[in-house]
């Protein structure tokens, strides 16, 4: 049996996120000195205010080394700030400059999103959000494949 590329949905995920990534990477690296990895950082502080860098790594399915580089250059740029979370955690919030450079980005995020979707209808982009939402929903099943 051989996969049948062009309808192997994991692959055709894998192809996309990873060439939308390395496209997005080098504009923002030439455009802001930001890598991808740092933009998506960023914008989850943003959205979530106050919390660890582990809960950012859990969402996203980041990787934690480069999760704690991001952080550590955000700081030392002045776009996140920390307070202590007990013993051992640390939270993490976006400060003016923080927000400010969060918004030059996505003004560019949003474009590339509606140069990808373009052709597709309002429903059909609901739809596949939805498709993509249920796909996140399934992981825990994907996960338990192959474990007996």
């Amino acid at each position: 049996m051989k996969l049948d590329l062009d309808r192997y949905v994991p692959g055709l995920l894998l192809w996309l996120s990873n060439k939308m990534s390395s496209s997005a990477s080098s504009l923002y690296r030439a455009r802001f000195d930001l890598g991808v990895a740092d933009w998506r950082v960023l914008s989850y502080f943003e959205i979530y205010p106050w919390t660890t860098a582990s809960a950012a790594c859990d969402l996203m399915g980041l990787d934690k080394a480069a999760v704690s580089r991001s952080v550590a250059l955000l700081q030392e740029r002045g776009f996140l700030k920390s307070r202590p979370l007990g013993l051992r955690k640390v939270e993490y919030a976006t400060t003016p400059a923080g927000r400010k450079q969060h918004d030059r980005i996505i003004r560019l995020a949003t474009a590339r999103e509606e140069a990808l979707l373009s052709g597709f209808s309002p429903h059909e982009r609901d739809a596949l959000i939805g498709y993509l939402n249920r796909m996140l929903a399934n992981l825990d099943a994907v996960r338990e494949v192959g474990k007996d």
